[in-house]
């Protein structure tokens, strides 16, 4: 599965507290824990002082992301902006490689 750093960002204030108030009610009820088929939560960290927030997570492709997503982006006017992330022990295999910035 592929790691992917995905920021978001509020459009404004009211969809703001509107998404918080649905996104604690998701934790009380223990649907962030639910378990989706090529996907796996790692981190969430919210800054509410300027309205945005990170997820770390694993997934097979963009796809599913986008499908667990959707709804939020569609009710709340949530920004997301996904990209595909290395992690350490990647990052050094790829610098090691014989391919890596023109090595032979």
């Amino acid at each position: 599965m592929q790691l992917y750093i995905i920021d978001w960002s509020f459009q404004n204030a009211e969809d703001q507290l509107f998404a918080r108030n649905e996104f604690c009610e998701y934790l009380k009820a223990g649907k962030i824990k639910e378990y989706f088929e090529g996907f796996e939560l790692i981190f969430i960290a919210h800054t509410p002082q300027n309205g945005s927030g990170i997820i770390i997570c694993k997934a097979q492709n963009t796809e599913i992301i986008l499908k667990l997503l959707n709804m939020w982006r569609e009710s709340y006017n949530i920004l997301f902006n996904i990209r595909p992330a290395l992690t350490n022990d990647q990052l050094l295999d790829l610098s090691k490689s014989d391919d890596y910035w023109g090595k032979n």
